[in-house]
């Protein structure tokens, strides 16, 4: 469904120190990859965004870094979300929730009042923090504190604890456990700015271990155990491997799936390259202390009907 606009919405960010000078419309559509180059400068050319204050209508504007950029967001038309969000648990201080694959945990980008967040508060009746986050195509197991100080105490419990993820995954994966060490930075070589890549030469170290539970056909249904906690962890590792998540439009086999969901949306051409219509990411289960009570808590949440219904039908027709 679509929430129909009902506030104004001002995206203020600061821009970092650049290298050398470059149009506004040109970093924007880098920087925030929801609106292509030709949809940013229509933005600026109707007076939607300002520099240090003051509205700007030039896309060509020259931006030297530090300055503070402001857009008015507020008639942007949110895209439909999955609102099946499953509870898991629920306690006093927190509740446990299986975010389903169409659903940004917090406002980014395009959404505004369709994410987790938002709908958690509406049927919680409070506010809720968010522990730790998904990507939004990534479905599975959230926490939800309900004040800040619990959200803190679970994040470090959780850091601490077992994290379980499932992919499904390009390619007949090796047996046994298969442990990735490679640090992660920034995709230099990537068109897009997001995008991360795990290599030796990365700055922020990571570690993951994968085993294999099954393949069928030219896929594989794929264990994965995050030792730390990175942006794009997983899918960044399992592309470095040689084993693409099926369905990623960012670390998938071709990045232009992403550039191309970006400016016409998931047509049935682009279905079909990606064969799932989504990043094929489950968080199956978290094992961690309950930082009130002090007990091991196990919360898990089911395989996703899409992957079952997949691996059924690679199976089938290996």
């Amino acid at each position: 469904m679509f929430f129909p606009v009902t506030q104004m919405r001002i995206i203020k960010s600061r821009i970092p120190s650049l290298p050398a000078s470059v149009p506004v419309g040109s970093y924007c559509a880098n920087r925030f990859t929801y609106l292509s180059l030709d949809q940013w400068i229509k933005e600026i050319q109707e007076g939607k965004l300002s520099l240090n204050g003051t509205i700007t209508l030039d896309p060509a504007a020259l931006l030297l870094g530090g300055e503070t950029l402001a857009y008015d967001a507020s008639g942007i038309i949110e895209p439909p979300v999955d609102e099946s969000i499953g509870m898991l648990y629920r306690d006093e201080w927190f509740v446990a929730v299986n975010k389903p694959g169409n659903l940004p945990v917090h406002p980014s980008g395009r959404y505004f009042s369709n994410t987790l967040v938002n709908l958690m508060e509406d049927r919680c009746g409070r506010k809720v923090y968010p522990v730790h986050r998904l990507d939004r195509e990534t479905s599975g197991i959230v926490l939800l504190a309900f004040d800040g100080k619990s959200a803190g105490m679970l994040a470090e419990s959780l850091r601490k604890g077992i994290k379980e993820y499932l992919a499904i995954v390009h390619g007949n994966f090796p047996s046994g456990d298969l442990t990735v060490d490679l640090p992660l930075g920034r995709d230099d070589g990537s068109a897009i700015r997001k995008k991360r890549r795990a290599w030796s030469g990365g700055t922020q170290d990571a570690t993951t271990r994968f085993r294999k539970i099954l393949t069928a056909g030219d896929v594989s249904l794929v264990r994965c155990f995050p030792a730390t906690g990175r942006l794009h962890q997983i899918r960044a590792h399992l592309l470095a491997q040689g084993y693409p998540v099926v369905g990623d439009k960012l670390y998938g086999r071709d990045e232009t799936a992403f550039l191309n969901f970006i400016e016409q949306g998931l047509t049935p051409e682009l279905a079909l390259r990606l064969i799932l219509p989504r990043s094929a990411l489950h968080a199956a289960r978290i094992v961690f202390e309950h930082p009130q009570s002090r007990k091991e808590m196990a919360i898990r949440a089911p395989l996703p009907l899409m992957f079952s219904g997949f691996m059924r039908w690679q199976k089938a027709i290996a």
